[in-house]
């Protein structure tokens, strides 16, 4: 109990040699191993980068399994704290990659809309510049949120969803005018003439 932070912090140092080395399997195996979740005397914070580093190495040996449950030790109100905005988005990406690979287009979309809000709701803007410094991130990821949103099958879900683009994000949808002019599209008409 009293050398958890220095266990965990010599474990990844030892990991991100395996890792610079190629051997991504066995820096798995030895970050599996550890249970971070519960080590009482680590920060949330660490916590979080550590999972978010197995969430990493199990996403490169394409084990989305394991990836899955991973998430899961995350709880939404946990990286939702003030300071952990990087991870928020780093965690999001990842399950984004995780919702892509199990077909789950809709969920996919609404990681696109987390990762958005997050850096469009940063108060600070040294913080803001900080998790996008060059702006892109925030229409990348507003693109694809509503880009996947329009994949994704019918449902009320959906429907509802793309209510609240229209009425929330009016001016992010001016700048992008294609994706507005469909969004509108699905919301008016049930069938969309075919050279559209």
């Amino acid at each position: 109990m009293f050398t958890e932070r220095e266990y965990s912090q010599c474990t990844v140092q030892l990991v991100n040699m395996l890792e610079d080395d190629g051997k991504i399997d066995e820096a798995t195996k030895i970050i599996q191993e550890i249970q971070i979740e519960t080590y009482g005397s680590l920060e949330n914070k660490e916590k979080v980068d550590f999972i978010l580093y197995q969430m990493k190495l199990v996403l490169a040996r394409d084990d989305y399994v394991r990836l899955q449950i991973l998430s899961r030790k995350i709880s939404k109100k946990a990286i939702s704290e003030k300071g952990l905005e990087n991870q928020k988005i780093e965690y999001y990406n990842f399950m984004v990659k995780y919702f892509i690979h199990e077909k789950e287009v809709l969920e996919a979309s609404k990681a696109y809309q987390t990762i958005f809000d997050t850096i469009n709701k940063t108060p600070d803007e040294e913080d803001k510049v900080s998790l996008d410094p060059a702006g892109q991130k925030k229409k990348v990821s507003f693109r694809n949120f509503v880009c996947y949103l329009l994949v994704s099958p019918y449902t009320n879900e959906k429907v509802d969803l793309l209510n609240i683009v229209e009425a929330m994000y009016p001016r992010e949808l001016e700048q992008e005018e294609l994706l507005g002019k469909f969004v509108r599209k699905f919301l008016t008409f049930e069938l969309m003439p075919m050279n559209e």
